[in-house]
């Protein structure tokens, strides 16, 4: 920690002084001869601290000079804060104190799927031809009565899921049960959610809000079926929480099975297995062939034989952990010489005794390869619950707010080094299952490395749950309340409020402290989403060092004027805070704000003049138009705005906004509203100026009868990359998108007019028969002496048709057609199809061109579900070729 925070101390203590020169301010006479000694003293400690670091773990020595050391960073850099607020404070009042200022120093696992690429498995054929029979024996007619249960145990990291997965995705398996369901489980053990996920793998809804319901219909959808059941990654040791699913499950057909795979043996009794697997180590050499898959990708075969009887030392060292030989590959994937291999496999770190050391080997050897900002960043996850769905853009800012992302250069943005710092975490392994859902990128932590990640910060990042194990808080400067908290855990003897640099609820810690907002004194962090605050009190603006505030989901209705006092606020989230209705007018105070996630805030519909003042502003999530004020006008000088969402009540005049002008936009959502007079006619959408770099655009009840014609010029058909359309009342055309040559996702949904979708929706036109050079050239930008290629969504990888209630017909290729060279998405890997009940049949011609095709969904489409759901005939023929097809009415 303090290896990151000494170089910037330095940095700030010489900014402060030029600052309160600068502005005449002189709050510490002497100030340029205090601030010389000081960054000297702290440069000195700098040079030794890296080896320190290194140091920490074998010699307590050192370790304790360091805590010290951090201690005093930690105070320095709150001190420094209250500098630079004294200086902004006393500036805006115009005073001009001579005198002296005495500050005072201040004494969850991932969550998994049943998904496998059975390619990178090695060395568990053993085990799964042993369980395979077992489960195989167990759901035969002659197997046992009563459902029987199968845990699989073995040490984190081992490859418990791994085989979990292999069995629940063997043919024998999927032929041989009616129903299969895989639930990743983890700690904490959530009845509700597990049952909710058990009802909805199964196909059917969940919106009980109680578990007594959600448990009967359990019963009741497994009753009398032979089902496999998988329960991945169970902690709980609590009988209480296992008997409602023991008693819902129990009366399923003869031979069914459930799987757990758990780390304890305890766990295993609990849920009364009727047959234990102990997942033991893999081999040197299958630990070797993994490490060499990963660790030799593209590299020449020279590196290999010099490098091969070090390789299998190294090894030899991973003690038969699938996910530390993983972990190895990763990091001698960088490593190209003979001297770096060796240095590797000589690492004194592997010599360590300590028992925490001796289970994260592996895991020290990648963590001592990062910079400090790296260290300090993955250490810092620490705060997230195990099996935590970690959204990547919110744990950016997270690590932005505490001070751990620096930039290379003045002026780079720091969420894109962020992302670079996120990037460089998860190529070894730090980070997994990195996966855009619902335009969001998430990504989990396995749990040894969560554990590991613990290890590191046990003395910074503490948890409350309703257990106790981790309620010795005192020290602790990053503080999570998570399932389970009382109020009463929260005493003076259990956590120093005062030290505290972050506090986070997590769903099931949804508890406030009493008088929290008196009792911080030092956060950055603070997060009380759902916490049912009906009020937040004037206090709130006492905490100075604040930068990241979330309210979002509360049901308070102002925000206190205090607020805005907040020198440092850069994220503000209110997003769902439905009975908020008015922003502070004092909002220009927040002069570092850049994100307001202020979405589904519904009745937030007036916009303080103050914010055209936040010219910092990032990300604005809810902004409201209406032709009666010049409202747009606010937002003509926020030029570092990256994220707009507008909604239009009326026509409007787009103009004042400038929004040409915003060149670092690469994500705007235009939302109008359905109901207003204006919707026959496009004038309002078609006058607008775009940003110019935009990648990421959203038109909701898009008015006029055709899309804007600024939509496929050249700037933004090089540019856009996901385009979703909703709800386009007046539109029965499609035909220009196959222009948008870098898209790569396009969403259509409730286009109610289109009855048939034309193949010129593919760039099939009159012109290209003709040969038009013209259009061949709009087409590919190429040109061919004996022929033309036209390339219709050149990058589109996605394509998704929801709720086209009027949709017949999908127009295929003639044989005319057939004859002219044309491409057709070259890229697409998905096709989804929902809720299309009058569609009849899929184009073939155009499926038959497009080979890069692997998925193909078909939900709630009676019509297509009668035509290929037998998965027999000609018709399912001529799709039978996609690797995934699900049909499901």
């Amino acid at each position: 920690m303090a290896e990151l925070f000494i170089p910037k101390i330095i940095d700030v203590l010489g900014d402060v002084a030029v600052k309160q020169l600068g502005e005449k301010v002189n709050l510490v006479m002497g100030v340029e001869e205090e601030v010389a000694n000081i960054s000297s003293k702290l440069a000195t400690i700098e040079k030794v601290l890296h080896d320190a670091e290194r140091r920490r773990l074998k010699d307590r020595s050192v370790g304790i000079w360091l805590e010290k050391l951090e201690d005093i960073t930690y105070e320095m850099d709150d001190v420094l804060d209250e500098w630079n607020f004294m200086i902004h404070r006393a500036k805006n009042e115009g005073t001009n104190q001579n005198a002296r200022m005495q500050p005072t120093l201040r004494n969850k696992r991932i969550m998994t799927t049943s998904i496998i690429d059975e390619s990178e498995v090695y060395g568990r054929a053993a085990d799964m031809e042993k369980v395979l029979d077992q489960i195989l024996s167990k759901s035969s007619s002659q197997g046992r009565d009563g459902v029987q249960i199968i845990s699989v145990v073995g040490a984190g990291g081992s490859g418990k899921t791994t085989l979990a997965q292999l069995l629940f995705n063997n043919d024998k398996v999927q032929n041989h049960f009616e129903l299969r369901n895989w639930i990743c489980v983890s700690d904490p053990f959530d009845q509700k959610r597990v049952a909710k996920a058990i009802l909805e793998n199964a196909g059917k809804s969940s919106h009980e809000a109680e578990l007594d319901p959600l448990i009967r219909r359990i019963k009741e959808t497994f009753f009398g079926k032979r089902f496999l059941l998988v329960l991945d990654d169970v902690w709980t040791e609590d009988d209480s929480k296992w008997k409602p699913f023991q008693y819902a499950l129990k009366d399923g057909a003869l031979g069914s099975v459930i799987l757990v795979t758990t780390r304890s043996h305890r766990v295993a009794t609990v849920v009364g297995s009727t047959d234990t697997h102990d997942l033991g180590m893999i081999s040197h050499s299958d630990c070797w062939r993994i490490m060499q898959r990963i660790a030799f990708a593209k590299k020449s075969g020279d590196l290999y034989k010099k490098v091969e009887r070090i390789g299998q030392k190294i090894a030899e060292k991973c003690k038969g952990l699938p996910l530390a030989a993983k972990t190895m590959g990763s990091l001698l994937r960088f490593k190209d010489t003979v001297q770096q291999w060796q240095n590797v496999l000589d690492s004194e770190i592997w010599q360590l005794e300590e028992a925490a050391v001796e289970l994260f080997p592996h895991l020290y050897l990648s963590y001592n390869e990062l910079s400090p900002e790296l260290k300090r960043c993955f250490s810092y996850c620490a705060v997230f619950p195990k099996d935590h769905d970690i959204v990547i853009e919110e744990l950016i800012r997270l690590w932005i707010v505490q001070g751990y992302v620096r930039p290379n250069r003045r002026g780079e943005r720091l969420e894109l080094v962020g992302r670079e710092y996120f990037n460089n975490l998860a190529m070894p392994s730090f980070f997994q299952e990195v996966r855009e859902e619902y335009e969001v990128t998430r990504c989990k932590m396995h749990d040894i490395v969560h554990d590991f990640a613990q290890s590191l910060t046990k003395n910074e990042c503490h948890a409350l749950d309703g257990t106790r194990r981790n309620s010795s808080s005192e020290t602790a400067r990053h503080l999570t309340s998570l399932e389970g908290t009382k109020q009463e855990m929260f005493s003076s003897r259990v956590v120093d409020f005062g030290r505290l640099r972050s506090f986070l609820t997590f769903p099931g810690g949804r508890v406030v402290p009493q008088n929290l907002f008196c009792s911080l004194k030092c956060v950055r962090t603070l997060a009380l989403c759902d916490c049912e605050l009906a009020e937040i009190p004037a206090e709130i603006g006492r905490l100075i060092h604040l930068r990241h505030l979330d309210l979002s989901d509360n049901p308070f209705m102002t925000l206190p004027e205090a607020i805005c006092d907040l020198y440092y606020l850069e994220i503000l989230d209110i997003s769902f805070c439905k009975k908020l209705s008015c922003l502070p007018q004092r909002i220009e105070g927040l002069v570092h704000l850049r994100h307001l996630f202020n979405h589904v805030a519904l009745e937030l519909r007036q916009i303080p003049q103050g914010l055209g003042k936040l010219t910092s502003l990032c990300s604005l999530t809810r902004f409201i138009v209406s032709s009666n004020s010049n409202v747009l006008a606010t937002l003509k000088d926020l030029n570092q705005l990256e994220r707009l969402d507008v909604y239009i009540d009326e026509e409007v005049d787009f103009r004042s906004a400038e929004l040409e002008k915003k060149v670092n936009m690469r994500e705007m959502n235009l939302y109008f509203s359905f109901l207003t007079h204006f919707i026959e006619t496009p004038s309002c959408i078609e006058t607008m100026e775009p940003p110019p770099n935009l990648e990421r655009l959203r038109l909701d009840d898009c008015p006029g009868a055709q899309l804007p014609s600024w939509l496929v010029t050249r700037s933004h058909a090089n540019n856009l990359t996901r385009l979703i359309i909703a709800s386009p009342c007046n539109i029965s055309s499609l035909s220009t998108l196959w222009k948008l040559s870098s898209l790569e996702e396009l969403v259509l949904e409730e286009a109610e007019k289109l009855e048939c979708l034309g193949k010129e929706f593919f760039g099939v036109t009159k012109a290209l028969h003709e040969n038009s050079l013209d259009a061949l050239d709009t087409l590919s930008n190429s040109e061919s002496s004996s022929s033309a290629e036209a390339v219709a969504f050149p990058n589109l990888r996605k394509l998704h048709f929801y709720t086209f209630h009027n949709w017949t017909n999908w127009e295929d290729l003639s044989e005319d057609d057939e004859e002219v060279v044309v491409s057709i998405m070259p890229s697409l890997e998905e096709l989804e199809i929902y809720d299309c009940e009058k569609l009849e049949i899929l184009p073939r011609r155009i499926l038959g061109r497009i080979s890069s095709l692997k998925k193909l969904d078909i939900w709630h489409c009676s019509k297509l579900g009668d035509r290929y759901s037998d998965k027999t005939g000609d018709d399912w023929k001529q799709i039978s070729h996609i690797p995934q097809v699900h049909i499901s009415n």
